[in-house]
């Protein structure tokens, strides 16, 4: 197996789920950084603009298939394709921001019914998250290549780099007793990282997946303000929630406020074409919690003006 991006937070686990499946991973990345407690596997280094030069040197391998993690974009996903041997099994991961849901959400407008199916309207706004990130692009080019792209939802778990808890654990980390929280109604598909790397192996074994698509999202969804009472619980923490109006929660705690597009996905085509199914939320999400609780970042913000300025309007 090759893997184009596969040392950090959902490359790492695919990684790591590959080769606890006897499989023999080369994980191909520009070699900036390799943290450590990465599974065993062959390393090779280069900008993603320079693998197909590389192209000889994948053949050697001899995979039989290939994981794309981090296309980013359609040039990063014709850089991937143009370096592999013609006829490999291809995987590629890509996100349920290209349902026009997402457009909606972003732009406050009621768009599509939920939950969001591989059969749900796309998005016609193209780079709605910076000029350098479309996934749209990337599907276009796996899918014309016949891979099997597996949109995620918001991926969380064990060496999350984007750190999706922090909102609530820096203010449990400083011993706040309350979180202010707004409408609280927002529903988005969220699965985690072990069940993405899960659902690789899935597509992998599977014959009926080839040039098709596959959200792989949790069963149940919480909506944000139950979320978050999730996350303090499953850091054991005594974090109480105060309902204050949405146009004054801090900014890292707008997602708790009201919502009116949500952006919920269905697995039920990769429970039937694939047979995966997403392990317990609950364990899940306790696991990744204590991770974070356990790995702080190293500069954190500890002002809460914003919190108290909130909490004076309950």
């Amino acid at each position: 197996m090759i893997v184009f991006g596969g040392t950090w937070f959902v490359g790492r686990a695919v990684v790591a789920a590959l080769v606890a499946d006897g499989h023999t991973p080369l994980v191909v990345h520009r070699g900036h950084a390799e943290p450590t407690g990465l599974a065993d596997a062959e390393h090779l280094h280069a900008e993603r603009r320079s693998w197909p030069a590389h192209r000889d040197a994948f053949a050697a391998f001899e995979a039989d298939a290939a994981i794309d993690v981090s296309a980013e974009n359609g040039a990063g996903a014709r850089a991937a394709l143009d370096a592999l041997p013609a006829g490999i099994r291809l995987v590629a991961l890509s996100s349920i921001d290209v349902y026009r849901a997402y457009e909606g959400m972003l732009a406050r407008r009621y768009t599509d019914a939920v939950p969001l199916t591989e059969r749900s309207a796309l998005r016609t706004a193209r780079h709605v998250e910076g000029p350098h990130w479309e996934n749209l692009e990337l599907e276009e080019q796996y899918l014309a290549a016949g891979a099997t792209v597996l949109r995620l939802g918001a991926v969380y778990g064990e060496h999350d780099y984007q750190r999706r808890f922090e909102p609530v654990l820096r203010r449990v980390r400083a011993g706040r007793a309350q979180l202010p929280v707004g409408a609280g109604n927002f529903l988005f598909s969220r699965v985690y990282v072990g069940d993405v790397a899960q659902a690789v192996l899935a597509a992998l074994a599977s014959e009926h997946a080839r040039g098709e698509c596959f959200n792989i999202v949790e069963a149940q969804t919480a909506p944000m303000g139950l979320f978050y009472e999730q996350v303090v619980a499953a850091a054991d923490a005594d974090l109480a929630p105060v309902r204050v109006g949405d146009e004054v929660l801090p900014a890292d705690l707008r997602a708790g406020g009201f919502v009116g597009q949500h952006v919920l996905a269905s697995a039920q085509k990769a429970r039937e074409v694939l047979g995966w199914r997403d392990t317990d939320p609950h364990s899940a999400l306790r696991r990744s919690v204590q991770w974070h609780v356990e790995h702080p970042p190293q500069n954190w913000d500890t002002d809460f003006s914003a919190d108290d300025a909130a909490l004076r309007t309950a």
